[in-house]
Parts: C-alpha cells; structure tokens; sequence
C-alpha cells in the first residue's frame, strides 16, 4: 500500500488561469483604445440629412472627414438606424479604401416615417443625422379561386420554427468547448499515464480526487457545450435549449452525432474512473478502457469535409489520442506526482511519461499535418483559419521544444535515483507547468479554429435529406434556392423556401401560378433577411386548389441589386382522380401534414453560415 499524498495545489488547472488572464489583458487593451477621445466627424452621407427617400436603399454610407485611424475599428464602430421607432436591421459594416467611407448594407425595408442614423467611432467620435422614409411597405399579396383565403406566411417568433436570428452564443460556446478539450484531454491521458507508467496512481487518494473532479467537470462542459451548440444551431435561444430533448436536432450531422455521443459516453466515464482500479482490474479493464477510447473517438468527427474524409476521420482519431495522452500526462504529472517527495514509483511514473510523450509529439505533429493538409492546403496565410494554424504551428514547435529539454533532463538526472526528492520534483513542475501552459494555448487555438472555415472545406449532406414531395434546388451566379412542396396534392401542404445565397436579401419573393384554367396564383412575401429557410403551413394548412402543372418564379434584392430570377414547375395531383399517392413514404394522408423537422433561419457568423438543411459543423471540440 503505497501513502496518501496530502499535499494539494489551490488550483487544479493554473495554466487555464494563464489563458484566462492573456484574454483579461486582451480585453483591457481594447477597452482602453475604446476610451480615446476623437473628433472625427461626417462630411457626406447617404441618404443624406433631411433628404427624403422614396425608394428602399440597400444600403446606408457614411463618409468621414478623416480617416479612421485604425481600419480594425470598423469591426467595433457602433451604428443604427431607427425608422418610426422601429430598428432596421443592418449588415457588417465595412471600410472603403480610402478609409473615410463606411458602408452598411439594409436587410430589410426601412419603414415609413422620421429615420435617425446614429454612430459612434471607438476612439470616441460619435453623431447623427435624420432623414425622412416615404416608402410604402411591400405586402404579401394572393389571388385565390373564390372561397380559398391563404395562411400568413409563418413568422418568426409566437411558437413558429421560423427564427429570424439566432442568439450571440460564440463567445460562451468557445469557452465551454475548451474547457471541454481541456478536461477530456485531461482524462484520456491520465488514464494512459496509469496504464503504461504509473499503476501505483489508482492506490493515492490524492489521484483518485483528482480523476474524479476532472470527469465531473467534463461532463459539465460537455452538457453546456450541447446546449449552447444547439442552441446556436436552431436560433431557439439557450433556455429553450436546456432540455437534453431539444438537441435531437444535432443528430442532423456528423459533428452532432459525435457531441451527443460523447456526453454520453462521460457519463459511463463517471463509473470508469470514480474507482481508478477499474482501468487495472482485469474483470473490469476492457470496459473501463474501451469507455476512455470511445470518448477520444468521438473526437475524431468534430469537422467533416476536407479533403480524403477517411482519413480524415482516422486521422483526428489519432491526433486526439496523442494530444491527450501528452497534455493529460502532463497535467496529471504538475498536480499529482510532482506535488512534492516520493518513492520510487514516482520517479517510474515520470520516465514512463518521458517514454510516452516521445512517442505522442511527434504522433500529434504529423496528424496535424495531415489535417493542415485536407483544410488548409499550404495557403496558411489567406484566410484566418489559415493564420491560426500557423500561431499555433509556433506554439507546438515550442511544446516539442520543452518535451526535448524535459526528457534530456529525465535521462540525464533521474537515471540512478531511487527517490522523488524535493529539488527534483520542483525543478520538474516549474518545466513540466510550462509546457502545460503552452498546451492550454495550443487547445486554446483549436477551438478557434472550430469557429472559422478552412479553404478546402466542403458542407457535406444531412442523412435524411428533404422528406418532401417535391424538392428542388434552382441557382445562378448569385441566387440558389431551394423551394420543397408536400404532399403535392391539391388541398393543404406545407411550403419550404430555404436561401442559401446570396448571404443577405431583400425583397424575398415566390410567385406561384397553376396553369388550370379559373385559378390565379400566389404571390408570397418570403419573410427571410439572410440565409435560412422559411416554413409556410406549418401545420400543413398552405392550401392549393388547381391540380395540374404549377410555375415558379422566386425573385429577391441583395444589398449590391436584383437578383436574376430563379424558374422552374412542378405538378400537383389529385387523389380523387388518382389512385397512385404522391405522398412521401412517412406521410400516411393527403390531409395529414407530414412530418417536418422543425427549420430555423440561422443567422450569419464571423466563420461561415451554413445553409440550413446541410450539415454544419456544429462548434465541436477539436481542431
């Protein structure tokens, strides 16, 4: 029996509090350049002050008397427009090359009435000017066969699946998706370090503390990382998302899949390392492991697309594995072997890890390659995520760097010692805490990376595809579309718009004509203002009358012109004339809405916004 080991550390995990101060600093920098007191005004503007508008402009142009003294301030400029007391939802506002001309674009029609537009420059600057909207608001407008009413398009808000924005939930999402790497990393390596270097680890109740407190708090991060990844993902707010019975809609994709698996998998991680013995005790050993290498292999799907998805996915598999079995050596190392004297196994413990960190860097570095490869190709400058891979190609360079210093220290000062003495182990936690730090950075920066798109990324399909009768994707240069119907028979249907481009729309439009003589059309208002998708007749009450040939024209206005507009037709039969169904296999009657999976409206990102039935992403946990 070997002695409990008391002495503990205040802190679990100091290098998080490394990180967590760099971004304090970061913070402070900003808000201290924010401060700054400017006197940079307007000189021209449009529409301009006191003009009065009759036609919608797309977009709203400030040009400044000097130039801004920093383009980046763009990013952080506060402007607004307000119609009749109403806010008009603006686009991001980008620089001119002059670096006087700012320029917004207008995602929806601003409504009649005074209009103010206010700004605010972060070196302090700031004003506004009015002008008057005479614009008549666009109305949904029908022509029916007498004795048929149609429903209002369905809206966001009030119970519908239509969400016109989804919350601003990247900046706690990113946090809880590293803490997540963090602990996870933490319990696959330290499981490793006990297999193959420190058996003796399951007997100290320091150990067992210290495993137990990290797979709580992995299944913490876990569950708060699929609430605010749904949460991001339906645009249904974090609230609606807290019960584990909203996230099915994560099940959509890969990277779902693989988030829902892992929170699953911790959990059975709770039984596997609450009693480390579990990992060692032959009767229990296969299933307690098997638990730790499922919940890396889920790691593996974070990001799908690239290119050669398969080894991709075998590949992040790998890289996982190796960066968990260093970083969670390490940690495991800086606070529970090294927290002061010990015996022999002690030292054992630290030349195991010496044994295997050897082998996980350079196992990690090539994996990483190959991913930098399938991403980003070797354009590692022109794009962000680009840049980020190259940050974080200094920080491995500097952790393989600190592996080296710390093994030669291993070999060349712990080959003879029998005991664990206090200068050794103190020597060893100042150079092993190091080069955790570098590890909690590096982790760090794969988790923004998950927030960015790589060059060669491809959005790979949903598993089940539309379940509509009819279902087609129209484009041109500047406009794809796709626009769904079912059951496609005459009676009540539902309608699915979905936008993928452009980014943001104006004027969203669907004219629907039968060809049957006595019918007229429909002229639909989508209510959409960026990429997502529009659900009318949720409850399958869109109702069609005219069975036979119907035409589609779907029109719409960014905010650089109109677009081209997309045509195409598609057929509605009657069941009374037919006994062949049109419906689709999940739908049981004509009458019956079929089953549809709710569709939200997802609201564009910093990264990329997916179009709404592909697979996106979802935020995962590794790069």
């Amino acid at each position: 029996m070997f002695p409990v080991r008391h002495r503990v550390r205040s802190s679990v995990f100091a290098p998080i509090v490394v990180g967590f101060l760099f971004g304090l600093w970061a913070a402070l920098c900003s808000a201290a350049t924010a401060n700054a007191v400017g006197d940079n005004t307007l000189s021209s503007s449009n529409p301009a002050p006191s003009e009065n508008v009759t036609v919608a402009p797309t977009q709203l142009q400030l040009v400044f008397t000097n130039p801004l003294a920093n383009p980046n301030d763009v990013d952080q400029m506060g402007l607004s427009l307000v119609c009749d007391g109403n806010i008009v939802s603006l686009g991001a506002a980008q620089l001119g090359t002059d670096l006087k001309t700012v320029s917004a674009p207008l995602t929806q029609v601003p409504a009649a009435g005074a209009c103010v537009v206010s700004w605010a420059l972060p070196d302090g600057s700031s004003g506004a000017f009015s002008f008057t909207s005479s614009i008549a608001t666009p109305t949904t407008s029908t022509s029916l066969p007498t004795g048929t009413t149609i429903p209002a398009p369905v809206a966001p808000g009030d119970g519908n699946p239509v969400v016109e924005k989804s919350p601003r939930v990247g900046g706690p999402l990113g946090l809880f998706r590293l803490l997540a790497y963090i602990f996870s990393a933490t319990l696959v390596g330290g499981v490793i370090l006990i297999l193959f270097a420190w058996p003796e680890g399951v007997e100290y109740a320091v150990c067992r503390r210290f495993l137990r407190i990290v797979v709580v708090l992995n299944v913490a991060a876990l569950v708060l990382v699929a609430i605010y990844t749904t949460a991001q993902y339906t645009g249904r707010g974090v609230t609606a998302s807290i019960s584990p019975n909203t996230w099915r809609d994560l099940w959509d994709t890969w990277p779902g899949k693989a988030l829902l698996f892992r929170v699953l998998i911790c959990l059975f991680a709770i039984w596997a390392v609450w009693n480390p013995q579990h990992v060692l005790d032959p009767g229990t050993q296969l299933m307690s492991v098997g638990i730790i290498a499922a919940l890396a292999v889920t790691y593996g799907f974070d990001r799908t697309g690239g290119r050669l998805p398969p080894l991709g996915y075998a590949s992040g598999i790998v890289h996982m594995v190796a960066v968990s079995a260093w970083f969670g050596g390490l940690v495991l190392l800086s606070r529970v072997v090294l927290i002061g004297p010990g015996e022999i196994d002690l030292v054992q413990a630290v030349r195991g890890f010496g044994r295997i960190a050897t082998r996980a860097v350079p196992l990690a570095i090539v994996t990483g390659v190959i991913a930098t490869y399938r991403f980003d190709g070797f354009s590692l400058v022109t794009s962000q995520h680009g840049r980020l891979v190259t940050l974080k190609i200094l920080f491995v360079g500097f952790m393989t760097y600190a592996t080296w210093v710390t093994r030669r220290f291993v070999l060349t000062r712990m080959q003879r010692v029998s005991t664990l003495n206090e200068n050794i182990s103190s020597h060893l936690r100042r150079a092993v805490g190091t080069e955790a730090t570098a590890g909690v950075v590096v982790l760090a920066l794969t988790s923004w990376m998950m927030a960015t798109t790589p060059i060669h990324y491809d959005e790979a399909p949903r598993d089940d595809g539309p379940r509509y009768a009819f279902s087609e994707e129209l484009e041109n240069d500047r406009f794809r579309v796709r626009f769904s119907v079912s059951p496609a028979t005459t009676g009540r249907n539902q309608i699915l718009v979905e936008l993928f481009e452009p980014r943001r729309i104006q004027e969203f439009t669907v004219r629907m004509t039968p060809k049957a003589p006595g019918y007229d059309g429909y002229l639909i208002n989508v209510p959409l203002t960026r990429r997502g998708a529009a659900l009318l007749g949720d409850t399958g009450n869109f109702t069609l009358a005219a069975p036979g040939e119907w035409s589609i024209e779907i029109s719409g206005t960014s905010t650089t012109g109109d677009l081209e507009a997309l045509s195409s037709a598609f057929t509605l039969n009657d069941p009374a004339a037919t006994t062949t169904s049109s419906l689709p296999p999940d739908v049981a009657s004509p009458t019956t809405a079929p089953p549809i999976t709710p569709v939200t409206t997802l609201a564009p990102a910093a990264v990329t916004t997916t179009p709404p039935t592909q697979a996106t992403s979802p935020p995962s946990t590794t790069g």
